[in-house]
């Protein structure tokens, strides 16, 4: 195996007597290269990120980012893949004036978390991190959207970087909601969800009955999954965000991005889809992709037609329902980026997120940190004006 970076950390661990964990920069070839080992990790990782699973992540560069630089830090155990952090060189976040490093992220995923062998935590993370440091080729900046602040692999990465005086700062901090088990579904209701939503559900859940047959139906393979992704990307289209051009199946590249990612190939799948059927008609989809014991809810879509019943508020209590009796994973990430969710009240926990902003460089002087640290403040609080006269353009504009 050959690993340019030529970076080692050796006894970490004394419970080990073998320990040796290197690193190799991988470009996008040689991440495909990696095969079955990337699929293990990636189902073994100590915390789960399926958007940095095979089928996700080659679903999105062949359709949606032709032209990617994308790297990857590799780190080994002897021969053995046991973490993977992909990323990219971003040279014009601040146009031109300086570069870092960011990790991999794409307009449909929501979480940055490098995969790290579940047996190896500590020795992968101290292993990428001394690369990160130490190799000079590119950039000791390095950003980290969407990272759960307080998961397993944040905590050792604060743990880390405390411990060697790396510079970092967290930006746009938010509570993602998560639903976990431990409940039943009639316990989650009384004790998380309003008596007044409560009552609201049991209405339009009555009165769409009136219409027809109401059920969940769940797809997590074949044909069934890959016609259930159709469903949601006609249903899609056919609502506000097809008349905004912002539905996935608006595009032919998103499109087959979806079918690719969601529908999954060669009889792998990391997607469930969960439908909200009147009869035999799907009038609301959502879509979740899932690797080890979390399921990240990442796309939903419903009938406007039905939209006096709320459907999609009836699916998500389905879901609901199903994940406590069932119990097919542990968790259910929402995998919104905002606070104020609307499914922020149906939930019944949450976990800290932010962008992490870090300087892999202990020699680099703390103002040097804080003054890239600054620009990047000023940079999100120019986004965010420019979005605030976006949005005021266009409630003027209706």
């Amino acid at each position: 195996m050959n690993n340019p970076l030529e970076h080692r950390v050796q006894n970490i661990s004394a419970s080990d007597p073998q320990p040796e964990f290197s690193t190799a920069c991988l470009d996008w070839q040689g991440v495909f290269n990696l095969g079955d080992d990337w699929e293990n990790l990636s189902r073994n990782a100590v915390e789960d990120n399926p958007y940095y699973s095979p089928l996700f992540m080659r679903a999105a560069l062949e359709n949606l980012e032709a032209n990617s630089d994308l790297k990857a830090l590799a780190v080994y155990r002897g021969e053995t893949l046991v973490g993977l952090c992909p990323f990219i060189i971003d040279k014009w976040r601040w146009f031109g004036a300086c570069s870092l490093n960011r990790a991999w992220i794409n307009p449909y995923s929501t979480l940055t978390i490098p995969l790290v062998d579940r047996r190896y935590p500590r020795e992968v993370v101290a292993t990428l991190l001394g690369a990160m440091a130490e190799h000079g080729a590119y950039r000791k900046f390095w950003l980290f959207d969407n990272f759960n602040l307080d998961g397993s692999v944040g905590t050792l990465f604060r743990e880390f970087l405390e411990a060697e005086n790396f510079a970092s700062e967290t930006f746009d901090e938010f509570d993602r909601p998560i639903l976990e088990q431990g409940s039943t579904f009639d316990q989650h209701m009384r004790d998380h969800v309003s008596k007044k939503r409560r009552k609201n559900l049991k209405r339009n859940h009555r009165k769409l009955s009136e219409r027809g047959k109401v059920e969940l139906r769940s797809f997590t393979t074949g044909p069934e999954l890959k016609a259930a992704v159709e469903d949601f990307l006609t249903i899609e289209a056919s609502g506000w965000k097809g008349q905004q051009g912002t539905a996935l199946a608006c595009n032919r590249n998103s499109q087959k991005f979806a079918r690719q990612a969601f529908g999954g190939t060669g009889g792998k799948s990391i997607t469930r889809a969960d439908a909200l059927y009147l009869d035999e008609f799907p009038i609301a989809v959502s879509l979740s992709i899932y690797t080890g014991k979390t399921a990240f809810t990442l796309k939903c879509a419903y009938d406007e037609t039905y939209r006096s019943f709320s459907p999609g508020l009836l699916l998500e209590a389905a879901i609901i329902e199903d994940f406590f009796e069932t119990e097919w994973v542990e968790y259910l990430d929402s995998a919104v980026t905002t606070t104020n969710h609307v499914i922020q009240n149906l939930w019944n926990s949450s976990i800290p997120v932010g962008d992490l902003l870090l300087c892999a460089d202990s020699h680099r002087s703390f103002d040097s940190f804080q003054n890239f640290a600054h620009m990047e403040k000023l940079r999100r609080l120019g986004r965010q004006k420019l979005k605030n006269i976006v949005a005021k353009y266009r409630g003027d504009a209706v």
